[in-house]
């Protein structure tokens, strides 16, 4: 891979959920979930650049959970 074309890391995260072509981590910190989807959208413009399908997922979009398991947190779409 050619400088430039490295992966950008992810913030430690607080959850996680997988799918078939994207997966989903959990941030309770907003300031956490915001670099994390600036660096799934930099992920996902190499990985699309190769090819790959997300299918209509949106990676390094970010949704406040209201409900459920991860209710109160920041849910970041990873590539």
């Amino acid at each position: 891979m050619s400088k430039g074309m490295e992966y950008k890391a992810y913030p430690e995260r607080d959850g996680y959920r997988s799918g078939i072509k994207v997966s989903w981590y959990y941030y309770r910190d907003h300031e956490a979930a915001r670099a994390a989807a600036t660096a799934a959208k930099y992920n996902a413009r190499i990985q699309a650049g190769l090819g790959y399908d997300f299918g209509y997922q949106a990676p390094g979009e970010i949704t406040e959970v209201k409900t459920g398991e991860h209710a109160g947190m920041w849910e970041v779409c990873i590539p």
